[in-house]
């Protein structure tokens, strides 16, 4: 099931802190030789990078990205599953895992400059039938503290919140969906003094949106994806292509591929905006890059204010991103996983660049590796 490995970020916060304090300004060491995301080329001093994790963990693949607001430069290494061992590629699509959130929020601040919704927008306006019909708690929360994680519904990362659900909702995504916030509606509250962080509560939010917009979630997406030129799939990307990177797990303490024909499939269907975008690095360095230029106040698919909103409009966890500062510097990041695999996002816009970290693996032990290549990315881009 999908988990926020929070403390696993601030855990390595004070090593992040050394790096940071060596330089306040990170210059390029390869000004001339950079890569443009254009050019879909990995660059060897990171390949090698790469090719040190993988062979010294069991980490089947991995492919990162050091994000400048003008220049992208990839590492990769790996191959695509244990069992058919073809190296993988720049364009190959990873799981985002709760990285989704991020996207998701990023077309709500769309929506909201277009005026089809707002932040202080109420359940209740938009589903007025479920007046007198949930938790009387509920009737109150809005569109903005659901994208927030202030809404206090149940999380539904784990089984216990799922196997209250019925086998299956009947209907499309959008009739599943209308189900599913009855359903969490009337389920008692979990309060957190900050955030209390929901997958149910973005299935809720991807409802409002489209109940707001007139049309799915999934066509949302599309229609932005559509917009940036970005390939996407909503599911485990092996489902779409056979040879994409599989995820891998214990099964029986045995290290097992997450295949085209298992049986796991990560959350169900209609909580896509939980956690199921897959994309490749390419693309998603690319998005990633514009929300940096955004945070450095430029206008790109939203505008700038709304960006920094996006990022930075409430302490800790804003609009789909984690937020806080290190080393004095601030940083907005999020991580995602469905057991199988992990995508890790970090954006520092007063330095300014962003990392991203993406491999097909859902061990513990794989999350410290992946914070000490995030260290070696900055070291390597110091001087």
């Amino acid at each position: 099931m999908e988990e926020l490995f929070y403390l696993r970020w601030t855990e390595h916060q004070k090593n992040m802190n050394k790096v940071l304090n060596m330089k306040k300004i990170i210059l390029l060491l390869l000004c001339i030789s950079t890569i443009q995301v254009n050019g879909q080329k990995s660059h060897p001093v990171f390949d090698s990078l790469a090719n040190e994790l993988i062979s010294k963990t069991t980490i089947p693949s991995i492919v990162f990205s050091y994000i400048t607001p003008d220049t992208c430069l990839f590492g990769i290494a790996g191959i695509n599953n244990i069992n058919d061992k073809q190296k993988v590629k720049l364009e190959d699509k990873y799981s985002l895992g709760s990285n989704t959130k991020a996207i998701t929020a990023l077309i709500a601040m769309k929506m909201i400059e277009e005026g089809q919704i707002r932040l202080d927008t109420k359940l209740l306006d938009l589903m007025p039938s479920l007046k007198g019909n949930i938790n009387q708690y509920y009737e109150d929360i809005t569109f903005g503290s659901l994208l927030s994680h202030r809404a206090w519904v149940r999380p539904y990362m784990y089984e216990d919140d799922h196997n209250t659900l019925p086998k299956t909702f009947p209907g499309e995504l959008p009739n599943q969906r209308n189900m599913f916030t009855k359903h969490v509606l009337n389920q008692d509250s979990v309060f957190s003094l900050t955030f209390s962080y929901s997958n149910a509560g973005y299935v809720i939010a991807s409802h409002m949106m489209e109940i707001a917009a007139k049309t799915s979630y999934e066509k949302l997406i599309a229609t932005f994806m559509n917009e940036m030129n970005y390939d996407h799939y909503f599911g485990l990307a092996n489902r779409e292509d056979e040879n994409a990177p599989s995820g891998h797990m214990m099964e029986d303490e045995v290290w097992t591929e997450i295949g085209p024909n298992h049986e796991y499939n990560g959350v169900p269907e209609m909580m896509n905006a939980a956690g199921m975008l897959s994309m490749n690095i390419l693309d998603y360095a690319s998005l990633i890059q514009m929300q940096l230029n955004g945070l450095k106040n430029e206008n790109t698919y939203i505008s700038a204010e709304s960006m920094n909103i996006h990022h930075y409009g409430l302490d800790e966890y804003a609009y789909g991103w984690l937020n806080g500062e290190m080393g004095g510097m601030k940083y907005s990041t999020h991580d995602g996983t469905l057991g199988i695999n992990y995508c890790h996002t970090v954006i520092l816009p007063q330095i300014p660049c962003a990392i991203i970290i993406m491999f097909n693996s859902g061990l513990p032990e794989h999350h410290q590796s992946m914070a000490e290549l995030e260290q070696a990315i900055l070291m390597n881009m110091i001087r």
